[in-house]
């Protein structure tokens, strides 16, 4: 018995001896090939210009091409499950993380867990979101449209990137702390979102400042108030919806994440290539143009970080009234 049981352990002893050193050097080696990086969101909109300026910059130093493909869908969470589900862990296909991988496993029911399924490579930054108007618009403050809001429930369409994005809910939040009734139109874009409120198609518009900026400073919109808990400065005049006695208050950041499983050195050497992006003036200019803030969390430190955010951010889903039904 014995004799047979130092022969299995010798057995598994020479497989290992024999695989660890392929595994090493694949990873060592890493990349060999072109990566994906899948976005949850439409092309055009902040969060797809952030992760193609990313993917740039980190591919010099990888030496490897990063091709960004958009999966817009599911509160931008489609294309982080889809990675989950389909792809091996070894480092060729990423994934932009955003604030919707957070809230949408309380708002209904997923086949992945937004902890457990992934592996939290880099936290990379995060979002101010607004709400905007026309410029022509006959609401000066949130209080007036609030207060049409009440006396016309339903008439005030809010336009955002999409339903179960951070945008929706900070919409809805905002809608139950002020005690009225929007109603939500959700695109699959900020681009497309910001279309339709400068068309009129919509009379308001929530999304992260850097999509409407352009068309703040062109005076085609009016920012009404902010959602970051402290007013920014470089939005002088512009209140917060806390400020303003609606209670939310909540900037969602982004990062870099993979399918669970993969090697720490093909982690690492993410990591590594993403900080150097992070830091570049390029990217340095992209955040002051799109008004984001700049945030780098690495591996370990990021896994804790998404795993505290999940636990916080029922309170946002809850607060937005759009809790599933257990």
């Amino acid at each position: 018995m014995k004799r047979g049981l130092r022969g299995l352990w010798a057995w598994v002893l020479s497989l290992v001896l024999l695989f660890t050193p392929q595994l090493v050097a694949a990873a060592g080696d890493y990349p060999q090939r072109p990566i994906r990086l899948l976005v949850g969101f439409g092309p055009g909109g902040p969060t797809d210009l952030t992760f193609r300026k990313l993917a740039e910059l980190a591919a010099k130093d990888l030496g490897q091409p990063i091709i960004v493909e958009n999966k817009p869908g599911v509160g931008a969470t489609l294309a982080a499950s889809t990675m989950a589900r389909q792809d091996k862990p070894d480092g060729y296909t990423i994934a932009a993380a955003t604030a919707g991988m957070f809230r949408v496993p309380y708002m209904q029911k997923v086949d992945w867990d937004p902890i457990r399924d992934f592996t939290w490579i880099a936290g990379l930054g995060g979002y101010t979101f607004v709400l905007a108007v026309k410029a022509d618009s006959p609401y000066k403050t949130a209080a007036d449209l609030v207060n049409f809001a009440k006396a016309n429930p339903g008439r005030v369409s809010v336009a955002t990137a999409g339903a179960g994005t951070s945008m929706h809910l900070l919409t809805e939040a905002f809608a139950a702390n002020a005690g009225v009734e929007l109603t939500h139109v959700g695109y699959k874009s900020s681009s497309e979102a910001a279309v339709s409120l400068l068309g009129g198609q919509t009379v308001a518009a929530v999304d992260a400042v850097g999509s409407l900026l352009p068309h703040v400073q062109s005076g085609a919109l009016r920012l009404l108030m902010s959602f970051d808990a402290e007013p920014p400065a470089w939005l002088p005049g512009v209140p917060t919806a806390k400020s303003l006695g609606y209670g939310v208050a909540n900037s969602a950041p982004y990062g870099l994440i993979g399918p669970r499983g993969m090697p720490p050195a093909v982690v690492d050497r993410l990591a590594a290539a993403f900080k150097k992006a992070v830091d570049d003036p390029e990217y340095a200019k992209l955040l002051e143009r799109l008004g984001q803030t700049y945030w780098f969390s690495p591996p370990a430190e990021y896994g804790r970080f998404a795993a505290e955010y999940y636990v916080s951010e029922r309170a946002l889903v809850e607060q937005a009234k759009l809790m599933r039904q257990q």
